[in-house]
C-alpha cells in the first residue's frame, strides 16, 4: 500500500469514527438527558477553583442563560477527555 492510499485509508476511518462517536452521542442524549451545572456546580464536578472555571469558560464547552453559565456533565466529561488526548505524551512524540 503506497503512502497515499495509507493517508487515505486513515482519513476515512477517521471521519467515520467520528461520526459513529456523534451518532452514539446522540442516541445517549436522548435515553439519558444531560444534567445542567451552575458554574459552581461545574467547578466541583471538575475539582478546579471556580475563579479557573471563570477563566477557562472560553475553552470550555457551557451556554449562557441571561448572565449565568451553564454547563453539562457530558459536555464537561468531552472536554476533560479532549484535553487529555491532547496533552498525551504520545500524542506530542508523534508531532
Amino acid at each position: 500500500m503506497t503512502d497515499y492510499e495509507l493517508q487515505k485509508l486513515s482519513k476515512l476511518v477517521a471521519k467515520n469514527l467520528v461520526q459513529s462517536i456523534k451518532d452514539d452521542e446522540e442516541l445517549l442524549d436522548e435515553l439519558y438527558p444531560p444534567r445542567y451545572m451552575s458554574i459552581q456546580e461545574a467547578a466541583d464536578y471538575l475539582c478546579i477553583p471556580l475563579n479557573t472555571l471563570y477563566q477557562k469558560a472560553g475553552e470550555i464547552p457551557h451556554q449562557k442563560v441571561g448572565k449565568r453559565l451553564l454547563f453539562t456533565d457530558r459536555g464537561l466529561s468531552r472536554w476533560v477527555r479532549r484535553k487529555n488526548i491532547e496533552n498525551s505524551p504520545a500524542l506530542r512524540k508523534a508531532e
